[in-house]
């Protein structure tokens, strides 16, 4: 069997170019931050809380496309689905934040145990050199149950509308605890569910993921190709949006 087809270079090289994408697209918006894989506007206002997240590269525009006004302050972006280190998050807290002084940063993070581990990590030792920095963790995925925890709910679509709602009231000047609370909220309060038609095939793989042939769906796919809640058959998309809603509803 053949490799997959993919538009792209070498897959080694695929996040040092998108990097390199995005700054000569952005010249006057963007910069990156020197040995990092971290992209952040090119003005940091100290005056307010600045907003960070980030995780595996592969899901574009996800994250460094929402860096801007009323949006995230940077990115930090791993490798192709795996979670970046902490050194580079450490890296762009303090990028954001000053020694016991200024609003702070929050970290938007999506629930999956790498991003939870190493971007809490890097929160806790941000505090300890006297930077404040919270952690907000999204969890809209209706595919898992949110009880189960870290293994629980993944946060997929939803963090975008995190991003707007925290960057928002963080524009409007509110403190560390009040950005944090309303994103939280934000992110507890919505629900999101996702159809996929083809498996995740990873660049580089020498062959395709062929889980679901050409008459069958799956139902809640994670991002990385983690199970969803079932297979099916091609369902029309009245029916698709009736399980879609019924799912979202009974998510809680």
């Amino acid at each position: 069997m053949s490799p997959p087809k993919k538009f792209i270079n070498d897959p080694k090289d695929a996040v040092d170019e998108l990097i390199q994408g995005m700054l000569l697209q952005y010249p006057n918006k963007l910069r990156k931050l020197q040995n990092h894989h971290v992209l952040l506007s090119s003005e940091i206002n100290h005056e307010k809380v600045n907003l960070l997240s980030g995780g595996g590269s592969g899901h574009e525009p996800s994250h460094a496309g929402w860096i801007g006004k009323g949006m995230l302050t940077g990115a930090i972006l791993g490798g192709i689905f795996a979670s970046p280190s902490v050194a580079s998050i450490l890296a762009a807290i303090r990028a954001v934040t000053k020694v016991g002084e200024g609003k702070g940063c929050l970290l938007i993070v999506k629930n999956y145990t790498g991003d939870r581990l190493n971007f809490g990590m890097a929160c806790e030792m941000a505090n300890s050199e006297g930077r404040l920095c919270r952690m907000v963790i999204v969890k809209d995925d209706c595919a898992l149950p949110r009880t189960k925890g870290i293994t629980g709910a993944r946060g997929v679509a939803g963090t975008v509308l995190v991003h707007k709602i925290a960057g928002a009231a963080a524009d409007r000047g509110m403190d560390l605890d009040a950005v944090a609370s309303i994103a939280q909220t934000a992110a507890d309060s919505m629900g999101s569910l996702g159809v996929a038609l083809d498996a995740v095939t990873i660049p580089g793989a020498t062959t395709t993921n062929d889980r679901l042939d050409d008459k069958t769906i799956e139902i809640g796919l994670g991002i990385h190709g983690e199970a969803g809640i079932r297979q099916s058959a091609l369902l029309s998309c009245d029916d698709l949006a009736k399980e879609m809603i019924t799912t979202i509803n009974a998510f809680g």
